[in-house]
Formats: structure tokens, C-alpha cells, sequence
């Protein structure tokens, strides 16, 4: 299957002026998609760095028969425009731009959102902005995977390092291929691991070759300082908003390995309000919703469906996803 050109088809695009000031309103065509089934509940996937959407391809698969799926691509991201510098890429003007996107372009009423990576930042951000607005905005279920929220604990890449280095990103970039970056996060944040051949790790190659995404990369890994400086407020912010959390980790993650995720379940999710839940899925890297995306699939089915669950494995399989904890009482029960 060419999973780059499925996807690319199955797409449009919207425009967004950028709220950011320093960019003084420059107006960037994104890249959304919509599949599964229309009408059935829906679902926002937000996606981190340095990926793009493609990243629920597996996903979307598993879940299109019982949702309608909203994706987009942030600004220098897969299949979205990637303007060079000056221009200035945020997190917060993602989080505006997803904002956006649920209220005005897809105008969702109940929905429920899961995010990866550098989207979990823009998914905290964009909580407290639609809790700002008004609480009924609000995903019902809030579904978070594995993402360095919390950097003290997590492991930053050499590659990355090298990125955010004023000094050496550039070079760094410019020595980089699309190839290259795809087999390395095959071979390293994926499970099994995965090279070229893996036809999800050859689309990762194509959307970095799209628009020349590689190039931007210095710029874009700038978010980091973003999240070094916010993390500690988002986490805060989000301990005290009434949404549904899961907390869904692969196990064998070593850029953000479990002990971030155990952090932020005692710090932030085990005592905000809601019903919230933390999962470990053991044959997951990284990227699990490409790792165990029926897994992952089954994980959002249950909480969908409001089940009742005890401390176990799902389906009381050995090798199955573990929900390790639980506490809380669902805002749907509570109401």
C-alpha cells in the first residue's frame, strides 16, 4: 500500500493567518484530512514532531467504522506549507489553529481528541483555551500518548540537541535526508523496528521530502524551549479542567520513557477531576498508535462507550495493554 499517496488524496486544505506577532499575520495553507465514517462520533488526532498526521494512518483503519476522523498538519509539517525563517513556528499558534480547526472549520460538537508527542503540548494548550471559552467546547474523552511532557525526566535525542544548537542545527539539517530521518525513527522509536521497506516509515520519507521539510527542522524543534518554559503551567492548568483523561504509554519508549508518563499520572491526571485512566501497552515504542493500533483502537472503543473497567489487562491478555490505574468519576456520570 502507498500509504503517502492515500493519504494526500484523501485530503484538502484550509488557510490560517498565524497569530503569532512575529510573523505579522503571513497566511499558510494546512493540510486536513477527514475519513471514516461521517456522522459516527468524532475524533481529532493531533500529531507531534517531526511527523505529520500519516502518524494515524494504522489508526484511522482501526477506528473508521465507528468514527468520523478529523487530522491536519501543523505549519511545517508534513503535507502543510513549511515557509523558511524568519518565520516563527509555536505552539501556541498550533493550539489557536486547532482551536480553530474544531470550532470553525469542522464545527464539532461532542467529540474526543488524541495527541502524541509535541501535539500533547498543543492538546494542554488548546484545553485551556477552549475551557477559557466556554467548558461545553471541550472534548468529552482527552486521550494522551506517549510525549516528553515533561523534560526533566525525558531523553532528548543527539539528533535533536544538535537541531536546537544555534550553531549546528543548520548543518545538521542540511546533512540530513528525508531517508535518513525516516529509517532513524524506524529504527529507533518504533516496535518492532521498522526500516524503508516498512511501508509507514517510506510515507514518513515522503512527507519530510514534501516541501522540503527536512529544511525547516531547525526551526521547528524550537518548540522545545516553549515546552521547557510552559510544561509545569500546562500540566497545572490541565490537573483542574473536567475532562476524561487516558493516559495510553508504549512501554519501550526511550525519548520519553515511562517514567515521564508515571510522573505526570501521580502529579496531574490521578487527582484532576474526571474520570481518568493510565494505560501501558508493551508492545509499544514511541510511536504506539502505529505499534498496537487495534490496542490503542480498543483503549478508545471502551472509554467511548463509558464501560466500567477493573485494574487489568485488556481482553485478559498476557501480552495486552495493562490499565495500570484508574480514579476519578466520568463528568457524563457526575452530570
Amino acid at each position: 500500500m502507498d500509504i503517502f499517496a492515500d493519504w494526500l488524496q484523501g485530503g484538502t486544505h484550509i488557510r490560517w493567518a498565524s497569530t503569532t506577532p512575529a510573523n505579522d499575520g503571513a497566511e499558510i495553507d494546512v493540510f486536513t484530512r477527514r475519513c471514516g465514517t461521517p456522522g459516527a462520533p468524532a475524533l481529532v488526532c493531533v500529531h507531534g514532531f517531526p511527523t505529520s498526521s500519516i502518524d494515524y494512518h494504522a489508526l484511522a483503519g482501526e477506528l473508521g467504522d465507528e468514527f468520523d476522523i478529523f487530522v491536519l498538519d501543523f505549519p511545517g509539517y508534513g503535507l502543510s506549507d513549511k515557509p523558511p525563517a524568519p518565520y516563527v513556528y509555536s505552539l501556541y499558534d498550533d493550539a489557536r489553529l486547532l482551536v480553530h480547526a474544531i470550532n470553525e472549520v469542522w464545527r464539532l460538537g461532542e467529540y474526543r481528541m488524541i495527541t502524541h508527542d509535541r501535539g500533547s503540548s498543543i492538546g494542554m494548550i488548546a484545553l485551556a483555551l477552549l475551557d477559557d471559552l466556554d467548558s461545553a467546547l471541550l472534548p468529552a474523552d482527552v486521550f494522551i500518548t506517549n510525549a516528553n511532557i515533561f523534560l526533566p525526566l525525558a531523553n532528548l535525542t543527539a539528533f535533536q540537541v544538535a537541531l536546537l544548537d544555534d550553531d549546528t542545527g543548520r548543518a545538521t539539517a542540511a546533512a540530513t535526508t528525508p531517508e535518513m530521518l525516516a529509517a532513524g525513527l524506524g529504527a529507533t522509536t518504533f516496535m518492532p523496528r521498522r526500516d524503508l521497506h516498512d511501508p509507514e516509515i517510506a510515507a514518513l520519507a515522503e512527507c519530510f521530502a514534501f516541501n522540503d521539510g527536512v529544511s525547516v527542522l531547525p526551526d521547528t524543534v524550537k518548540y522545545l524551549h516553549e515546552r521547557a518554559a510552559g510544561e509545569t503551567g500546562w500540566l497545572q492548568r490541565l490537573s483542574g479542567i473536567d475532562v476524561d483523561a487516558s493516559l495510553i504509554w508504549g512501554l519501550h519508549d526511550g525519548v520519553a520513557p515511562l517514567r515521564v508518563a508515571n510522573h505526570v499520572w501521580q502529579a496531574c491526571l490521578k487527582p484532576k477531576p474526571g474520570r481518568n485512566r493510565y494505560w501501558v501497552v508493551p508492545s509499544g515504542d514511541h510511536y504506539v498508535q502505529c505499534d498496537a493500533p487495534a490496542d490503542v483502537a480498543a483503549i478508545i472503543r471502551l472509554t467511548a462507550a463509558g464501560t466500567e473497567l477493573t485494574l487489568h489487562t485488556l481482553g485478559d491478555r498476557p501480552d495486552g495493554p495493562v490499565l495500570v490505574d484508574q480514579a476519578g468519576v466520568s463528568g457524563r456520570e457526575a452530570g
